[in-house]
């Protein structure tokens, strides 16, 4: 493929080459700094061990680099203009396999002497990767010369990495994962001619229209497939058109509550006068409710045409700018009249997941709900790279059978899931001043919309609108990419088959009940099963396959096989489940929400926690003292449980290399306004000034863990033996 200039032409590159073949790439200044986070970084690399998953044999193309030939020399220089994100991200990983596995990726990198990325007058930028690739990380936290950014990068990418080969069996192995990696994983590299204006060029890249997307694609075929539907007259076939479009559009704007996408007659067919039900038992009833409001809207419109100008006007409140010039019989109102609250086009909350993954999210409702034999077979992926194959294999194939019906009931489906999402899933407010996460529902007054808690106070029990709030944000945070939300697809399922048993909303009791029993079965096969001495040691279920429990016979969802029944667990086996690397970040988000329900922390403090996706597990006891001549007890085991922490990733940039007493005072500033983590919480107020007490050494380490360990202990009905 050649563009204008014959010189120019796109390679598709193995990462291998990208790195080692002696072409050098340059970020130029108009580029912004490198920004990504968590979700970008787990995502690049998930998706590779997803594409060597489906078939290590193929290739798998990772995106494109567009860039700018500035010499045409053995050792030419590329100017990047888009994807330098992805290649700053690719080379942060090769640092690392460099590092951490060279015996696998040695034959690939053996020309990796040094980066060959660099950034155009950035020197902190060039200084930071130098430093990274000759290892000195000791020194990363007391210069402030470095590109802090590209720090975070590297450490989320080493725990990343660090987790998912570390005992999770996800992966097979690091040395596959290295050779499908520089092998079979391939970028294209797209050239701009020579006569390009640069400028101009990444002006156009950033300001361009949107493409066609995968979702979009998904409704043309679906209205197509309801086009060719012989059984209905024509007259039928267009209200499910358009009943289609009207739903999809409405439940494609996910910030907002799915109520305010229809008129305010149809809002009150479908959802209730107080807008809080969900009225139809099935698609044609709803269909039907949508037939209902054309005819009515059609009979308004027939009536308004009879009306006279002046009439008109006042009936509808809106003017002409003909009726303004030309007609002295219409008064001009000097007030005009104020929208209802939430009609607006401003977002209401930010959701947790985008329309793409909201929709796989209901497909695999509908599949689930509609499935009679070994549904094992049929799980929808959450992967939204799967969108157009996974709706194919369902809904819009040529394979499909009975195929208009189908489409009906999955319109139904995510209808109904879009109000029970809004409803009873955690969204962050717009209106709240720090955007904490909240549990609203709305509701339709005398006084007009309404948000409030969804889960009203009982004086007698638990606050089940915190509790609920709490423990959705511990599994959020604990896996905030959007692939991996099988938590919420369980909640999804739980929701659309409570919901229909019964007739005024979800029991908030029962509710909490089913998430608190989710919690627990994975805790107890993810993280207890190996530790367990009546179960094998190789007994350790997956995060997929905790959540992708089906429906048993009386369609209550299955949560575990296993009952809470007493089990007893020897404390040196589950010492190493929970160990540095090998622990996952959701022990610690759970441990906090058991925290937060022990009633153990100051109720103002309590009131401030609010669980942080960038959370990332550290050492309270520092693995690397600034000081190298400060000695630690002989005694201290720094991996252990005990003095393993949850920390703001970026609050611990500034402090991870000091030693607990600085920390102390670090993060007594910061929990004035938040608190991401109260196991940190409880380390901090170990240090109390009223005993004189400001150590932390191998007695407060132990004494901690056990402190936390009961918590398991009793939630989890377990005792741990030999400690």
């Amino acid at each position: 493929m050649t563009m204008n200039n014959s010189s120019v032409k796109v390679s598709s590159l193995p990462i291998k080459k990208l790195l080692t073949n002696g072409d050098q790439y340059v970020i130029p200044m108009y580029q912004r700094n490198y920004a990504w986070g968590t979700v970008e970084i787990e995502t690049l690399i998930k998706d590779i061990i997803d594409a060597y998953n489906r078939d290590p044999n193929l290739t798998y193309y990772l995106g494109t680099l567009v860039v700018f030939e500035k010499s045409n020399t053995s050792q030419a220089l590329f100017e990047v203009i888009d994807g330098q994100q992805r290649l700053t991200t690719l080379t942060l990983l090769a640092i690392y396999l460099h590092h951490n596995h060279h015996q696998y990726c040695h034959s690939y990198l053996e020309q990796f002497n040094q980066t060959n990325l660099y950034f155009e007058s950035r020197p902190h930028s060039d200084y930071t990767l130098s430093l990274l690739y000759n290892r000195e990380s000791a020194r990363f936290a007391q210069d402030a010369s470095m590109n802090q950014s590209i720090i975070d990068g590297y450490d989320i990418l080493t725990k990343t990495m660090t987790y998912l080969f570390n005992g999770n069996n996800e992966v097979t192995s690091i040395n596959e994962f290295c050779t499908f990696l520089f092998n079979k994983v391939e970028i294209a590299r797209v050239p701009v001619p020579q006569e390009t204006d640069l400028n101009h060029y990444f002006e156009v890249m950033n300001n361009r229209g949107e493409q066609l997307e995968k979702h979009e694609i998904i409704k043309a075929r679906l209205l197509s497939a309801i086009s060719s539907d012989t059984s209905a007259d024509t007259k039928q076939i267009q209200h499910c058109k358009s009943l289609l479009d009207l739903i999809w559009n409405t439940c494609s704007r996910m910030n907002k509550y799915v109520q305010y996408g229809f008129t305010t007659d149809l809002r009150k067919k479908i959802f209730s006068s107080d807008w809080a039900h969900f009225e139809p038992k099935y698609f044609s009833d709803l269909l039907d409710f949508y037939i209902q409001d054309c005819n009515e809207q059609a009979a308004k419109k027939s009536k308004d045409n009879s009306k006279t100008a002046s009439e008109k006007v006042e009936a509808q409140n809106i003017i002409s700018l003909n009726d303004i010039l030309f007609n002295d019989t219409v008064d001009i109102p000097t007030n005009p009249a104020k929208k209802n609250k939430g009609d607006e086009d401003d977002e209401t909350y930010y959701s947790l997941i985008d329309f793409p993954n909201f929709l796989l999210q209901v497909l695999r409702v509908h599949v689930t709900q509609n499935l009679t034999d070994n549904p094992q077979n049929d799980i929808v992926s959450l992967d939204d790279k799967q969108l157009l194959i996974e709706f194919d294999n369902h809904l819009i194939g040529s394979k499909v059978t009975n195929k208009v019906a189908k489409i009906e009931q999955f319109l139904y489906t995510l209808l109904k899931s879009k109000f029970l999402f809004d409803q009873y899933i955690i969204k962050r407010n717009t209106e709240s001043k720090k955007g904490y996460w909240t549990l609203e529902q709305l509701n339709n007054e005398a006084s007009g919309p309404s948000y409030k808690q969804n889960m009203p106070k009982d004086s007698t029990g638990p606050d089940l609108n915190a509790s609920l709030v709490t423990l959705q944000s511990a599994f959020h945070v604990s896996a905030p990419t959007l692939n991996s939300k099988y938590w919420l697809n369980a909640c999804l399922q739980y929701l659309y088959l409570t919901f229909d048993k019964r007739e005024q909303g979800i029991d908030g009791k029962a509710f909490l009940s089913y998430l608190d029993g989710l919690a627990k079965a994975y805790m107890l096969r993810r993280y207890i099963a190996q530790s367990d001495r009546t179960k094998p040691n190789n007994i350790v279920n997956d995060y997929f396959q905790e959540f992708s429990r089906h429906i048993n016979d009386n369609s209550e969802m299955t949560l575990s096989s296993q009952s809470l029944s007493p089990r007893t667990i020897e404390f040196e086996k589950l010492s190493q489940q929970l160990r540095y690397p090998h622990v996952n970040v959701f022990v610690f988000n759970y441990l906090d929400y058991l925290i937060w329900l022990s009633g153990n922390v100051e109720s103002g403090d309590k009131k401030k926690f609010r669980p942080s996706t960038q959370g990332s597990i550290e050492h309270f006891l520092p693995q690397t003292p600034i000081h190298k001549d400060e000695k630690i007890d002989d005694r201290i085991d720094i991996h252990r449980f005990g003095n393993l922490c949850l920390i703001n990733r970026s609050l611990n940039s500034r402090v991870s290399n000091h030693q607990p007493l600085a920390k102390k005072e670090h993060y007594d500033e910061s929990f004035k306004s938040h608190i991401d983590s109260l196991k940190l919480y409880k380390m901090i107020k170990v240090f109390n000034p009223k005993d004189n007490q400001y150590q932390w050494g191998y007695d407060q380490i132990i004494e901690h863990e056990n402190e936390m360990l009961r918590l398991f202990e009793g939630a989890l009905n377990l005792k741990i033996e030999g400690r």
